[in-house]
């Protein structure tokens, strides 16, 4: 896989959302990188993505490079936003899942911080902004 393809997907079924899961796993949002406009009813963030897609693209495993790149996701046809254990005082919010439940999407964070968007309708978008970027750093999942 070349280092340089960026990633534009789409979203309308479950199936689809659990691929765009899967690659925003370990996404770190800043808070003021979140964006929702009531009136024309989109939600929209930017965020730093781990290429999940890249991770085996070399195969010298002690110098290893990862991959992060700058992505943006869009979310249609929200009629609402809720918030579960968000705080302010947060700085930036590591995303675990993205997950599809009875006409809303839940944007699952560590400390079981939630972003819950109603939407009747599921629309979907990521799509890499930036060229993606070398760092040594690949997340660890510690099981507890």
């Amino acid at each position: 896989m070349n280092i340089e393809e960026k990633i534009k997907l789409t979203a309308s079924t479950k199936k689809d959302l659990n691929i765009i899961s899967y690659l925003c796993q370990d996404a770190i949002f800043s808070k003021e990188e979140l964006f929702f406009d009531k009136e024309k009813k989109i939600f929209i963030a930017t965020f730093s993505r781990y290429c999940w897609e890249k991770d085996d693209a070399q195969t010298n495993k002690e110098d290893q490079l990862y991959y992060r790149v700058v992505c943006g996701l869009q979310i249609k046809n929200v009629s609402a936003i809720n918030y579960k254990k968000y705080s302010n005082n947060l700085p930036f919010l590591n995303l675990l899942a993205i997950t599809h439940k009875e006409k809303r999407i839940f944007l699952h964070f560590s400390k079981s911080i939630e972003i819950i968007l109603n939407c009747e309708k599921m629309s979907v978008l990521i799509e890499d902004i930036d060229v993606p970027w070398p760092t040594k750093l690949k997340p660890k999942h510690d099981i507890e």
